[in-house]
């Protein structure tokens, strides 16, 4: 008998698809009135906001994987990395150079590269 995943479990889950992508990180899921469908709310690595069917999900652990590969938005020209920009290889989103400390440091893991 499967076990129900809790949400507190889900909401800051990592999504991949099935070729190893990062998709995102869950930040919330939501329901589809007069429908019974659940989706996922992924919060993409540049900050885009996007929905995934749950029938879309093919396993739940440390991670969340995919069925099949999904279009992902590609970075806007406009936030696209420098040379002067490291991202973070955790969750994938931008690091802030700390000239104090000569170090990356990612806000978003709270935590230096």
């Amino acid at each position: 008998m499967s076990k129900a995943i809790p949400r507190s479990k889900i909401i800051g889950m990592q999504v991949y698809t099935p070729s190893a992508r990062l998709v995102g990180t869950i930040k919330d899921f939501g329901l589809i009135p007069g429908e019974n469908k659940v989706s996922l709310i992924v919060e993409t690595v540049w900050g885009e906001s996007i929905e995934i069917d749950w029938m879309d999900v093919s396993a739940v652990g440390d991670i969340v994987l995919l069925k099949t590969d999904i279009e992902i938005p590609e970075v806007p020209a406009e936030r696209a990395p420098t040379s002067r920009e490291q991202i973070c290889p955790t969750c994938g989103k931008p690091a802030t150079w700390i000239e104090q400390y000569k170090r990356w440091y990612c806000y978003n893991c709270r935590k230096y590269l």
